[in-house]
């Protein structure tokens, strides 16, 4: 359900019809339309997000987005959902803005079509430029996937292991709201092998496993993401005064956690993405097949009435 537009959220819509000169640092969420409208169309049939409302600043505090990068690309329907659920809730002249790897600035003209389209905040560098972003309420929603390069590499886990907390730091140390995203559903662009002759990739302890990003060369048949509002064990006030080291532990500790959140958020998604394809089967199958399979479940019915999950082959 989405929420109605309480005094909070109008707080940051002003701000942003107001938003002027102020390319590298955030821009009105309507702006992403292009790239929604882009992706929507073009590389996806059907897009679901679930629980959206957690992403807007409702309580007054702007919004951290951490996300699940997944492999290579499948990141990118997740980012054009946000934007339609900003666009079609009116909710287009909050300030967003996300952080991608500095690695996609090196394609010809990236840069410039972020900073225009996607407001990337190329302007800000550090976390204490994010902390005072945040502060200030100058931007209301930002985000990254703090996966980073791993998503390149095979970990058992479906989210790999962060390679930056900067932007979770940042979160905590200016008493921003977290909204962690999950997703599934592009895994279809991405060629995921395994180095052959028993060799494993430099550096990371073992892993022989490594992910290709391919193109988006098919229309996803099915893409979900789903939001879920997080709240930390420590706080700006925790982590006051603190000496580095234990600064470092705290955060230590909330990553991880957040990374496991995550995962199992995958594993929800999981779960309902098979069903979702049973259910397209279903609808493909020819009529005759779909009366014997109904037929089959009766006869078992009433041969074993105890024993709910039998069906006969």
């Amino acid at each position: 359900m989405t929420p109605k537009a309480i005094e909070h959220i109008e707080a940051f819509k002003t701000r942003g019809r107001d938003h002027h000169d102020s390319s590298g640092k955030g821009v009105p969420m309507k702006k992403f339309k292009p790239y929604t409208d882009f992706v929507l169309k073009n590389l996806v049939k059907q897009g679901d997000i679930i629980h959206p409302e957690a992403l807007l600043p409702t309580d007054g505090r702007p919004v951290v987005a951490i996300v699940s990068h997944g492999p290579g690309a499948a990141w990118i329907p997740l980012v054009a959902l946000v934007g339609k659920f900003f666009s079609d809730n009116d909710y287009g002249d909050i300030i967003g803005g996300m952080y991608p790897h500095k690695a996609l600035f090196l394609i010809p003209g990236f840069k410039d079509y972020y900073r225009r389209v996607l407001g990337t905040p190329t302007d800000v560098n550090t976390v204490d430029e994010i902390v005072g972003l945040l502060k200030n309420k100058e931007i209301g929603l930002t985000g990254t996937a703090p996966e980073g390069a791993n998503c390149l590499l095979s970990f058992t886990d479906y989210v790999a292991p962060f390679r930056s907390g900067g932007m979770i730091a940042a979160a905590v140390k200016a008493d921003a709201a977290i909204c962690l995203m999950a997703h599934q559903g592009a895994e279809i662009w991405n060629l995921r092998i395994n180095l052959p002759f028993g060799l494993t990739v430099p550096g990371t302890n073992g892993l022989r496993g490594i992910n290709i990003t391919l193109p988006p060369w098919k229309k996803l048949p099915r893409y979900m993401v789903m939001c879920r509002r997080y709240q930390p064990a420590i706080s700006a006030a925790d982590l006051s005064g603190k000496p580095k080291a234990e600064t470092r532990r705290l955060l230590g500790m909330e990553i991880a956690a957040i990374r496991r959140e995550l995962n199992a958020m995958t594993c929800e998604l999981q779960a309902l993405m098979p069903q979702n394809a049973a259910e397209k089967t279903a609808e493909r199958m020819p009529s005759s097949l779909v009366r014997w399979q109904e037929k089959k479940r009766r006869i078992a019915a009433s041969l074993f009435p105890e024993d709910d999950a039998y069906v006969l082959s």
